[in-house]
């Protein structure tokens, strides 16, 4: 039976694996490197050494990204390529994103520890965001794929539990628990939203808007929230933690998410936001061979059961 022409359509006009998934591959593992970079920044190594508030690092880092991406959006607003309309969605999107987003995510960290912090932020993120894309685009979520998103959450519950996991009822832990589920929320509102946006703007605008809107509030947050002491830090940096700073500024900020938003341009959101699982795996893997961490067995069976439910999931959808 010769399929229908709107099918066959679809299939010509998909993209070609590696357009896909060699960017999106790359988002995820510079997003899990992340973990380590930032750490040597906010901890320090050895006496008298430099360190950053999370809300400064935030800053320094999208603050210095925005430099990148500002000429090409200065550019399409002098080209007309955007209208008023658009610069007012994406200053919205670079808020959720990276102002509140970080927000959310550090003030969860400070209040609960980073296991909880894994599990509810990278083992909700792909859940929120395929669930949320029911509602906006009318994704079809089936049994199987439900299984698969969570099989891999439990892989990211498996990786995070060796690193201790402590529950308590405090005020300010419940607090902490709401912020990050928020924060995985925050991550599938602009996953969805941005790929519905980027119908009419393109990636590299639509990154350069939203990143330069979001050091923005970055800047406000933190010198409201960080006492001045805090930025006379940056000055006492050393190298290597500048190393860090360049590679979360240039590697995770510039190049991921552009890469992240050219593949929202291209497939669902609900499956870009799947390959989010790998970041627990990429951030253990680099503390092993870089920190000189312990590698648990428990993680290594984690990282396959994530490697395993990705596949079933992107199998699942590609038979659909």
């Amino acid at each position: 039976m010769t399929a229908p022409s709107s099918l066959r359509a679809q299939i010509s006009s998909a993209p070609p694996w590696p357009v896909v998934y060699l960017p999106l591959s790359f988002a995820v593992t510079a997003w899990g490197g992340s973990f380590v970079a930032a750490r040597i920044v906010l901890h320090a190594a050895s006496a008298g050494q430099a360190v950053l508030t999370p809300t400064v690092l935030a800053t320094v880092r999208f603050g210095l990204a925005s430099v990148v991406f500002l000429p090409p959006l200065v550019r399409a607003i002098g080209r007309r390529e955007v209208a008023a309309g658009d610069l007012l969605r994406m200053g919205m999107l670079g808020q959720l994103m990276y102002s509140i987003y970080f927000w959310l995510q550090y003030t969860g960290l400070q209040q609960t520890s980073a296991s909880v912090a894994s599990i509810l932020v990278v083992g909700l993120v792909p859940l929120a965001t395929a669930a949320l894309a029911q509602v906006l685009d009318r994704e079809r979520l089936t049994r199987t794929s439900v299984a698969s998103l969570l099989l891999g959450c439990c892989g990211v519950v498996l990786i995070a539990l060796p690193q201790g996991l402590h529950l308590d009822t405090s005020a300010g832990f419940v607090f902490g628990c709401a912020c990050l589920v928020s924060n995985a929320v925050a991550f599938a509102v602009y996953s969805n939203l941005g790929k519905r946006w980027m119908h009419t703007i393109s990636p590299l605008v639509m990154t350069s808007g939203t990143m330069v809107s979001g050091a923005l509030g970055l800047l406000v947050l933190s010198l409201i929230g960080s006492p001045a002491q805090s930025w006379t830090q940056v000055a006492r940096l050393a190298g290597a933690q500048w190393l860090a700073v360049l590679y979360l500024a240039l590697v995770c900020s510039v190049a991921a998410f552009y890469a992240y938003n050219g593949v929202l341009a291209q497939i669902p959101a609900s499956r870009a936001a799947t390959f989010v699982y790998f970041e627990p795996v990429i951030a253990v893997g680099l503390s092993v061979t870089l920190l000189h961490e312990r590698l648990a067995a428990q993680s290594l069976l984690g990282g396959a059961i994530i490697a395993v439910s990705v596949v079933l999931l992107h199998l699942q959808r590609r038979r659909g």
